[in-house]
Order: structure tokens, then C-alpha cells, then sequence
């Protein structure tokens, strides 16, 4: 899809850092900076690369100073704003920014200054710690045009701040075959470019101010570092009106050619092409998701297999929100290879019944505070099993499965077991094993201690999964066992929905997202009449077009802005805060109810129907938001108009597209 953007967009620089751009590597690197090329985040960067994947990370460039000079008049090009205020505002020659992923070059800036038009491009290979620019320019009235590039060097973990005391050192060299050195803590950058380069006394370029962490509560200020210049004379001995410049930064040397640029880009869409052909998606929005999908799945070193990173830029790869992901980035992709890679690799880790939530680097020991993970893996290896028509996998994974189940029913850790009435309780005290995890100290704004509506869902169907692939009756008969005790417990007849979480406290009865899981496993509980009424509360008290509030406007509790420090952000986080991928969950909801109904014609279908179709084109245009061809983790409760938290969500972007892939079967 393309994205394009003018200078209405930027008039002002606060307005231009709204939206950025990404672009992913498959080993949990990334290239990402504001639309008008600044960084308005401390973890926005020209080149993140892992050092381990996926969540050993270095920020090592921050970002290219661009000065044009034309016929020895000088326009800076970059924008950034300052601590000191005297922000650099190259956003002002910027005319235009266009990304569109099915274009053979996905980012494309255009700048105009002193009669010279500069085109500017940006790529990133899958599988490497490289980041490529090209530059263009036409000067058609043949004037002295010259473009000096001075990258602004980091060199520090991803979380820590720019140390001023280490030494960045630049080594130069005279052989265009052989790659310039940039050298700092143990790693080594590879600078590979057809221009002249000169080194320069280091200096540094700070304090850069970092507009988004401060809206957010985080560390609002940085530095980088300057050694060295890459200079491009864009009129060559008089005779050039067009003249193309590349150079190429990698943690591998990449010795330069007059093609380095353009094989890389063949590398990027030869990536592309195939990520579009194997996926069983045929819309534009379908297409795009998947494209925006791929930024997730990524290597994980430490297991020798493949992960799903939760988000960029804050988050690793955790357990939970792999489980969710899972569908979206690897089985509507046909990523099937990916897909038992992660099954696989959560198997070897499961403890007691349960499922890592987190898989620390070094020695560490995994974290297995999750209820809703290990049930979640179980329903992903059935569905799994389903999307790739893998049944050969039954006879490894089961006993897997089996030990799940036991542990479930006997009781595990952190206060986990099935009740008499065959239903799931857990958690106690400070312990937080749902989504909605979220601690302030020794505070719990949503403690959701007892029995989850979602993790109930979840035990059902894994039941009725279970009893699929052993063909064990004693499974049926507790799945209907907890059928029977969840219909009876579970629905709120006030509020003609159901209850979040069976407590004996008020927060049972609020009106939240959890309870549409109900209706989207692949086994549910309740009866058509039922769902459609869920639908209805849902539609009434929580539906946006861009998600699912976690809590009705009408609660005491509510909460509907997600700004501030950490304490009043975690406040918000579930009270009312839109998180998107439970919207996913709702749409494949509509859809099963209309996949139910006997009468196509009534005016409940029809309308079920429009929603759908509003609702998908209504995510064309939220992806021109924020992190542009991504979905963001949250927006505000309130009126949901920007994006909040992480700017690109891995399970947000995968529950839409598998919403989209079920619409798209369910219309042929």
C-alpha cells in the first residue's frame, strides 16, 4: 500500500515527528526514524543491530547529518530537535515522503533546496546488520552541488544512554574495495560508499531532545558522536546533470561496488516477493499485514530456532504474546517452517505445566508467570495442525500437551488449578498471570485474582482439543463439565454479557474485552443467541475502529488517556486504554456468527456485514498513523487519535490479519 505524505504533514516539527517509519531485519535489528527523519525516540535509529538475536541490541548509528551545498550555499537537510532549542529544521525543504512497500523502493524522501531536487532512499536486507542509503540528485542548471553526510555514532547497548567517555575511533581507508572502520566498545561498523570520505576531529552532537519519550515519561535527552564526513559531488567534471551516491553501513564488511546498492535492493524484493506468494491473502490490506507481519518473526540464537518479537521499540520476545501472534505472523503467512520452529522451541521449555513467558540471554532461568500462555500453545498447535495439515506433529507434541492439562487439573505454581467445578482460578496475592499484568509497586490495578473469563475460554477448547487428537473421552467429559459451569457462572444477566472474572469482588461484573475470547477459540461454549448478544455489549461499550477498550467508559475505573509518567501510564493501561489486537479477536467473532446465520438476507447480517468491510477500511487508514504500515500496541480510551506504547505491536498487526485472512475465506 502506498503512504504518502506532504508538507501539510510537517508544517510544524512537533507535527512532522508523529509518524516514523520501520524497517526490520529478521534478527531483532531495525532502521527507524520520524517521517522527516529525525529521532524523536532515544530507541529510534538509522542502524539497531542484535548483536544476539533477537534481544541483544546496539545502537549504533543514530542517525546521517545532511548538509547540501549549493553553489556554496548551505541548507541542512536533517531535522532534530535540541535540548538547547535551536532545532535543525530540514523539514522545511522536504517535499514529499512516500512509503509503500509493494514499490521496488519502499522509502523515498524527496527534498528540494536551491534549485536542486534530491531524492533520498533508505533499505534494510533480511538476515543482516545492514542499513543502505542512496541519494539522487537532479541539477539540471549544472551548479557546484556537493552533499556532506556525517553519521551521528552511538555505540551503546539499546537501553543504555550515550556514554561521553568512550573512545569511537574511525579508520580510514585509502582502497575503495576496502571497507572504512568505525570501531567502539568491541564492535566494528563497515562503512562501504562510492563518495569521498573524510575523518574529522571527534565531536559531540547533543543533547538531542527526544519529543516522544517525553510525552511518555522517559528519558527525554541523548548525545551522539562525529569523526568523520561522507562528501558526494553531485556535478562531475562539468558533465553530469544526474548523479546517484550510495553508501552502505554493516557489521560485516561489504566491500563496494558501482551495483552494492541495487543488489541489495534485489535481495530486499526477491524477500518480499516471496513472503507475498507463499501467504494465502489476496486484498491490499491483506498483502500489506503480511509485509508488516514479517517485522516480528525474528531468530532467536540461544534456542537455534525462530521467535516473535512483541514490539518495537521497547519489547522482546515473550511467551504470551507469542502464543497470540502466532496464527497471524506464521500460519496466514504459510510461514509453517517458522511456526513448528516456535512450537518446538516453547515445548523443550515447558515446567510444571507451564509455559515460559520469558526467555531471559545468558544464564538466566526463563520466567513462567503466565495462566493464559500454556493454554494458548495448546490451541496454536491444534490450529497449527489445521492451517499447515501437519498431523505428522500430533504424535511428538501430545505428551507436551497431556503434561499441560495434568498440571492444570492437579494445580501448578502461582496459585493455578481446576476447581470442582471444573473451571480454571488463579493468582494470589501480588501475582499478576493474565494480560492484564500490571503492577505499581505493591498496588494491582486489574488483579483479575480468581477465574478469568479468557483463561476459561481457553481451558475449553483446549480440552475439546485434546479430545480431538487423543480421542480420549474423560477430556470430553470435563470440557462439558466446564461448559456447563461456565454458562451457568459466567453470563451476566443485567448485563446481558459476560462476567470478566468469577472473584466475588465488584470487579466481576465490569464490562471488559476479555469475555470476546469466548467466541473466537476454535472451540466455544456458548450458544448463537448468546454470542450475538456478547457482540452487541461488546459493539456498545468497547468497540473502536482501531480496537477494543479494556474497560467500558461507563466504569468508575475507567481511565481515558495513556500519557504521563510510568505510575500513571500503568494506571491507564488496562482501565479503559484501546489495545488493538483484541479487535481481531472480535471481527473473527462477527464472522463465525455470520458463518451461523440461516437468514443472509436480514438486516443484522447485512449490517454485521458493512462493519466488517467499514472496519478493514478503516484500518487502511490507520496505518498511515504513527508507525506507518504498522499497528501500535494502544491508543487512548477516551477518543482513540493517536497511537501510545510500543508504535508497532506484533500480536496487534497478527489478530488483524487473521481477521482479514477469515473475511477473505469466508466471502469465496
Amino acid at each position: 500500500m502506498e503512504f504518502t505524505f506532504h508538507q501539510e504533514d510537517w508544517q510544524t516539527i512537533e507535527q512532522g515527528e508523529k509518524d516514523c517509519y520501520l524497517l526490520t531485519n529478521g534478527l531483532g535489528g531495525y532502521s527507524g526514524l520520524s517521517i522527516i527523519g529525525s529521532a524523536a525516540r532515544g530507541d529510534q535509529a538509522l542502524l539497531m543491530a542484535a548483536k544476539k538475536a533477537p534481544n541483544v541490541r546496539w545502537h549504533l548509528i543514530t542517525n546521517v547529518f545532511e548538509k547540501l551545498v549549493v553553489d556554496k550555499t548551505e541548507y541542512i537537510l536533517t531535522s532534530q530537535r535540541m535540548k538547547s532549542g535551536e532545532d535543525y529544521q530540514g523539514f522545511q525543504y522536504l517535499q514529499e515522503f512516500v512509503h509503500n512497500d509493494f514499490d521496488r523502493e519502499s522509502l523515498q524522501w524527496k527534498f528540494l533546496a536551491g534549485g536542486v531536487v534530491l531524492r533520498k532512499t533508505i533499505l534494510m536486507p533480511h538476515g543482516e546488520n545492514t542499513v543502505a542509503i542512496k541519494y539522487e540528485a537532479e541539477n539540471i542548471e549544472g551548479k557546484q552541488v556537493r552533499l556532506e553526510v556525517t553519521p551521528l555514532l552511538r555505540f551503546s547497548a539499546k537501553k543504555d544512554i550515550f556514554d561521553k567517555e568512550q573512545t569511537i575511533l574511525f579508520e580510514h581507508s585509502n582502497n575503495r574495495q576496502e571497507c572504512h572502520k568505525i570501531i567502539a566498545n568491541e564492535y566494528t561498523v563497515y562503512l562501504s560508499t562510492n563518495a569521498e570520505v573524510l575523518q574529522q576531529e571527534g565531536h559531540l552532537f547533543g543533547e538531542m531532545y527526544f519529543s516522544q519519550d517525553e510525552r511518555d515519561g522517559r528519558e527525554a535527552y541523548g548525545d551522539a558522536y562525529m569523526n568523520h564526513s561522507i562528501v558526494f559531488d553531485f556535478k562531475q567534471n562539468g558533465t553530469s546533470d544526474k548523479y546517484c551516491g550510495s553508501m552502505v553501513f554493516s557489521t560485516q564488511p561489504i566491500p563496494y561496488t558501482e551495483d552494492i546498492y541495487n543488489t541489495l535492493l534485489d535481495k530486499v524484493n526477491m524477500y518480499k516477493e516471496m513472503l507475498l506468494r507463499q501467504a494465502a491473502v489476496t486484498s491490499e490490506l491483506g498483502k500489506q499485514l503480511v509485509l508488516s507481519a514479517d517485522a516480528y518473526v525474528v531468530n532467536r540464537d540461544s534456542t537455534n530456532g525462530k521467535s516473535i518479537i512483541a514490539g518495537y521499540p521497547f519489547f522482546e520476545d515473550w511467551g504470551r504474546d507469542t502464543m497470540i501472534a502466532l496464527a497471524g505472523t506464521t500460519m496466514v503467512t504459510a510461514r509453517f517452517t517458522d511456526c513448528k520452529s516456535i512450537l518446538r522451541t516453547f515445548a523443550k521449555y515447558v515446567k510444571n505445566g507451564l509455559l515460559p513467558n520469558l526467555f531471559p540471554e545468558g544464564d538466566a532461568n526463563p520466567m513462567y508467570n503466565s495462566a493464559d500462555a500454556p493454554l494458548l500453545f495448546i490451541n496454536a498447535v491444534y490450529e497449527y495442525m489445521e492451517y499447515a495439515n501437519d498431523y505428522d506433529f500430533q504424535a511428538e507434541i501430545v505428551p507436551v500437551l497431556e503434561q499441560i492439562v495434568e498440571n492444570y487439573q492437579k494445580g501448578t505454581d502461582f496459585h493455578i488449578q481446576m476447581d470442582s467445578d471444573g473451571l480454571i482460578m488463579a493468582g494470589a496475592e501480588l501475582e499478576q498471570l493474565t494480560w492484564m499484568d500490571v503492577r505499581v509497586g505493591d498496588f494491582l490495578p486489574t488483579p483479575r485474582h480468581g477465574k478469568p473469563v479468557e483463561i476459561n475460554a481457553y481451558w475449553y477448547s483446549a480440552l475439546r482439543i485434546m479430545e480431538k487428537l487423543t480421542g480420549k473421552p474423560s477430556y470430553g467429559a470435563l470440557a462439558e463439565k466446564v461448559q456447563a459451569s461456565f454458562t451457568e457462572k459466567f453470563w451476566n444477566l443485567e448485563e446481558q454479557c459476560l462476567k470478566d472474572v468469577l472473584s466475588g469482588s465488584s470487579d466481576e461484573n465490569q464490562i471488559r474485552c476479555n469475555q470476546i475470547w469466548a467466541l473466537s477459540m476454535p472451540f466455544t461454549m456458548l450458544s448463537a443467541e448468546k454470542e450475538e448478544l456478547v457482540i452487541q455489549k461488546v459493539r456498545k461499550e468497547l468497540y473502536t475502529t482501531i480496537g477494543l477498550r479494556t474497560l467500558s467508559k461507563k466504569d468508575k475505573d475507567f481511565h481515558g488517556i495513556y500519557i504521563g509518567e510510568m505510575e500513571k501510564r500503568d494506571r491507564a493501561y488496562h482501565q479503559g486504554t484501546v489495545w488493538a489486537f483484541p479487535l481481531g479477536a472480535y471481527y473473527r467473532a462477527c464472522i463465525r456468527l455470520m458463518k451461523k446465520s440461516q437468514d443472509t438476507q436480514s438486516m443484522a447480517y447485512k449490517q454485521m456485514q458493512k462493519e466488517l468491510e467499514d472496519g478493514f477500511e478503516n484500518l487502511k487508514l490507520w496505518l498511515k498513523e504513527g508507525c506507518i504500515a504498522q499497528i501500535a500496541e494502544i491508543y487512548d480510551g477516551d477518543t482513540p487519535t493517536v497511537s501510545r506504547g510500543c508504535f508497532a505491536q506484533a500480536w496487534s498487526v497478527g489478530e488483524l490479519l487473521r481477521a482479514v485472512y477469515d473475511y477473505e475465506q469466508f466471502m469465496k
